[in-house]
């Protein structure tokens, strides 16, 4: 039995894709196996799960852009301050593990451990760990060459054309998944288009500039904006055409992707994007920024998906363009097919037995 414990900087049940696609794994019944979480945030409870009061976690959630990128710089120096504070629990779990898996990246710097130690795509890779591609080069060599990060010891990527670009020898590729059994398409026909975006309230996701859109031009659509964040506030007031939902349960939300045409997510800052499976599991017309490419190239060749500059004006002329590509989108059979393709690549069902088989052949070869 490997006993594998995975480090997350927020809660099980905070809403991001990491949070998601964690809980999966932990919930996840594969008999080789047994798990702990480690969370950076007061949250979700239950057997096997640890918190941690951690000052980098508190800090890297409630900030972005360039105050979030130098608190990373100072993640070494914070994240010692962290262990500190929590040193029972960190030496216990070191010492109980077999496997520690970290989402975040930085957290590296959390623990002084020589077992196994995974670096997941689900936050920097080195290849674009400072923004600063001279940096980033120089980064990779130290790796490549045994000088840098040498307590990790195999690499979990989620995109898998990143293969070449990581520098560390041992490396696995397994996607992040969707419940396709829960977001599946509708039989449907609006007379207004529904347009949807779901994810966090924060200028990296885009949302900002669909606002202003809707606000600054007249179109025939409907708006439902699904999240929560710093940006919440552009949404307080009743909006002509704009609807706000801040957090359904999964039910709800899987009901309002069914429920609408276009799924539109111009984020500029996406490891992956879990809600891109999930508009496309449900047969939504896609669009997303060209910054996610070559990410989701097969559902654009199936006519399901759309990359776009992530700018004010990329936005309108791909809504003023939406209903031709919606004479094809919107037709049953080829929601259905889209779906289908979703769900034979990207099934929870799929990527969680990939995932632990990946795992387990890293940690014993």
């Amino acid at each position: 039995m490997v006993k594998l414990t995975f480090v997350i900087p927020s809660s099980l049940d905070y809403h991001g894709g990491i949070e998601k696609t964690v809980s999966r794994y932990f919930f996840y019944n594969d008999p080789d196996f047994t798990k702990t979480v480690i969370q950076g945030k007061h949250g979700f409870e239950g057997k096997n799960i640890y918190e941690i009061k951690s000052l980098y976690s508190r800090l890297i959630i409630r900030t972005s852009g360039k105050i979030n990128f130098i608190i990373r710089l100072m993640a070494p120096a914070i994240l010692q301050l962290d262990r500190i504070i929590n040193i029972n629990t960190i030496k216990k779990i070191e010492k109980d593990s077999q496997i520690i898996y970290l989402t975040n990246n930085d957290y590296y710097y959390l623990f002084k451990y020589n077992g196994f130690l995974i670096w997941s795509e689900h936050g920097n890779l080195p290849s674009n760990y400072t923004g600063v591609k001279l940096l980033n080069s120089v980064i990779s060599a130290l790796i490549r060459n045994n000088l840098l990060f040498r307590k990790i010891k195999a690499v979990h990527l989620i995109n898998c054309y990143n293969m070449n670009v990581v520098p560390f020898k041992k490396k696995f590729c397994v996607p992040n998944g969707v419940d396709s059994a829960l977001f599946y398409p509708a039989e449907k026909k609006h007379e207004t288009i529904r347009l949807l975006f779901v994810g966090r309230l924060e200028k990296s996701k885009g949302i900002d500039k669909i606002f202003n859109v809707f606000k600054n031009h007249v179109l025939d659509m409907e708006l439902t904006v699904i999240g929560s964040g710093t940006l919440e506030y552009l949404f307080a007031s009743p909006l002509k055409n704009i609807n706000y939902i801040k957090n359904p349960d999964d039910k709800k939300l899987a009901e309002i992707y069914r429920n609408s045409d276009v799924f539109i997510f111009p984020s500029t800052l996406e490891n992956f994007g879990n809600v891109v499976l999930e508009a496309l599991s449900s047969g939504l017309y896609t669009i997303v920024s060209n910054t996610t490419k070559p990410r989701f190239d097969e559902p654009e060749k199936m006519n399901f998906l759309e990359y776009i500059n992530s700018t004010e004006d990329g936005i309108l002329n791909a809504l003023n363009n939406i209903k031709s590509k919606l004479e094809y989108t919107g037709k049953y059979e080829n929601r259905k097919a889209m779906h289908n393709f979703i769900s034979q690549n990207y099934s929870w069902n799929v990527v969680l037995k990939q995932f632990y088989e990946k795992v387990k052949e890293a940690y014993l070869s």
